[in-house]
């Protein structure tokens, strides 16, 4: 009995810190009048003060989290009004970049309505408690009781603002507004917004309770609309029909989703060929720092190292070999692409991400370069069988292949200028796709023939 109750004693002061320490957020009630009169329609908010490093939540919390709620009684009824959402932002929980979460730091005021009763007289009082999830690394469920009493007058003429109007005409003016577009996927990790010009993006996120999109790697302004490229392949199934929120510098605003696949169409009047070639070998550069491709030109750097003090020339032909591989597949895939448009598809860059079988080869290419690269084996010995059988006593097809390799897991990314570049070939006869993508491949291949010139630079 005594072993059991000091078991009890440890428990509770092991919990007794989390129990009685001080909320991280502080909630008030604001009211954007000192006086009401019975029968008006009336706005209300709820500042909500958090604390350093902490945040809670928008109405889609995202990965994890819940928004806040609050709960009022007047003596007479129950009220759970209508909070509204100020624009939020995108934020990582803690430091795991895979969990998303959309929510509020510092500061947010929830504007609400609430109708005075036709029949009160005195004072108003209302009383009730607000409920939230304060969250950094861990996540705290909080509460707190509030209460705000107003005198109640017979005619308007008597009414004053209070000084929290200010706050809650601020928070009303950054809940995000109806936007006459709508949002389109445009790719495995893009969506597409038609008619959407000269205004600079910041943040997306859909309002379906769970639903995460992902970072903004990049935002394309084209003529007639923008394409935006995320971190992550976005699955449409994912996702209901809703509405979106882009975030903008102050505020924001909502656009209807729609799941169909878009393909930005790019006016050619405003580019040229040799434009839209430079874009794609710019393209194709900037591709291999992307973390798709980043491992496959790690192996390859190593490997031109190690041979550094053979041959040059044993090199260079390495280096040709893996451009040759490359540029193979690159027209493979455009030829593919050109096959499935002229027979009706809507596909893009990275078509093939939309099969599942694809998918699952993918996530088995990239397990087994990272265990490669934690050095769990060597290639040497992983590919006996029927994998060595493809290389063995043939030294050009391992570089040959690595090119395909190189492409095949660069798939999923899109970098900065490929957009406009592949939108560009939608438009255009099937021997002009055919040379961007050539180019694009080029520019894929570059640094591995700088290292091969250069094998001090790998």
């Amino acid at each position: 009995m005594q072993s059991m109750l000091k078991v009890f004693v440890f428990c509770f002061l092991a919990i007794f810190p989390a129990l009685t320490q001080a909320n991280q957020v502080t909630a008030t009630l604001l009211t954007s009048a000192e006086t009401v009169t019975p029968g008006e329609t009336l706005w209300f908010g709820l500042s909500l003060e958090i604390a350093d490093g902490w945040n809670t939540y928008w109405k889609n919390a995202g990965a994890t989290g819940l928004p806040p709620t609050l709960e009022l009684n007047d003596g007479q009824r129950d009220y759970l009004p209508d909070l509204q959402f100020p624009l939020a932002k995108t934020k990582p929980f803690g430091e795991d970049v895979s969990l998303l979460t959309y929510g509020y730091t510092k500061e947010v005021v929830h504007p609400f309505q609430m109708t005075v009763p036709t029949n009160i007289s005195g004072q108003w009082t209302l009383t009730g408690k607000a409920n939230w999830l304060a969250c950094r690394d861990i996540c705290i469920p909080e509460s707190q009781n509030i209460s705000l009493s107003l005198p109640v007058v017979t005619s308007q003429t008597g009414m004053r603002h209070s000084s929290s109007i200010q706050q809650i005409n601020a928070a009303r003016a950054s809940v995000p507004t109806d936007f006459p577009t709508s949002v389109n996927f445009a790719g495995p990790n893009s969506v597409w917004i038609s008619e959407f010009r000269e205004l600079k993006i910041k943040d997306i996120m859909p309002e379906g309770s769970g639903e995460v999109l992902g970072l903004i790697q990049s935002t394309q302004h084209l003529d007639n609309g923008v394409l935006i490229t995320f971190d992550r392949v976005l699955k449409p199934i994912n996702y209901a029909e809703g509405h979106w929120v882009i975030g903008l510098e102050e505020t924001g605003i909502r656009l209807p989703l729609d799941t169909d696949l878009v393909v930005p169409r790019v006016n050619q009047q405003n580019l040229s060929l040799g434009l839209v070639l430079v874009m794609a070998l710019a393209g194709g550069l900037i591709l291999n720092l992307m973390p798709c491709v980043f491992p496959v030109l790690s192996i390859k750097a190593l490997s031109i190292t190690g041979k550094a003090s053979k041959e040059q020339r044993e090199v260079r032909r390495g280096a040709w070999l893996y451009t040759v591989g490359v540029l193979t597949t690159m027209l493979l895939l455009a030829s593919i692409m050109v096959g499935l448009q002229a027979g009706g598809a809507q596909v893009g860059w990275g078509f093939q991400l939309q099969t599942p079988w694809f998918v699952a080869l993918l996530i088995y290419v990239f397990i087994i370069l990272g265990l490669w690269l934690y050095g769990w084996f060597e290639f040497g010995m992983a590919l006996s069988g029927a994998g060595q059988s493809l290389i063995e006593g043939h030294p050009g097809r391992a570089e040959f292949f690595t090119g395909v390799l190189a492409v095949v897991v660069a798939t999923p990314c899109t970098a900065p200028f490929m957009g406009v570049a592949m939108g560009y070939t939608l438009t255009q006869p099937w021997w002009i796709t055919l040379m961007v993508f050539s180019v694009l491949g080029f520019g894929l291949a570059v640094p591995m023939l700088v290292f091969a010139i250069s094998p001090q630079l790998a």
